[in-house]
């Protein structure tokens, strides 16, 4: 028991270790309010921030209709990650607010904050 007592601890603590590599996540929307013709095109650019690298993460986006993306993965090489989806929404006299956010699932499971835009249809 005394010999696999170090080799248990030793793999709790990679574990935990691994599991916090992504440190956090936010999302901005370009622009964030729009007024105009319609169909109106958002950007959605998240930043996917680690605390070790080169590591492989998951995620997908959410939206406020309810739709979600496929899952994509990618590798991040540096201390943080840019990722980028575009909505195009809105028709004719339509007011909406709407949002994203990302949502990463592997290694670690955590969200950013929803990035809320107002859509102005003329």
């Amino acid at each position: 028991m005394r010999r696999l007592f170090p080799l248990v601890l030793l793999l709790l603590v990679a574990t935990a270790v691994h599991a916090q590599t992504v440190t956090r996540v936010g999302v901005v929307a370009k622009p964030k309010a729009y007024t105009g013709q319609c169909p109106a095109e958002i950007q959605f650019i998240g930043t996917i921030h680690v605390s070790r690298h080169p590591v492989a993460v998951e995620y997908f986006w959410e939206r406020s209709d309810g739709a979600k993306s496929p899952r994509q993965r990618l590798v991040i090489r540096s201390a943080g990650e840019a990722v980028r989806e575009y909505w195009t929404l809105g028709a004719r006299r339509e007011h909406l607010q709407v949002w994203e956010q990302l949502h990463v699932v592997a290694p670690t499971n955590i969200r950013s904050p929803r990035a809320f835009v107002r859509v102005n249809c003329r």
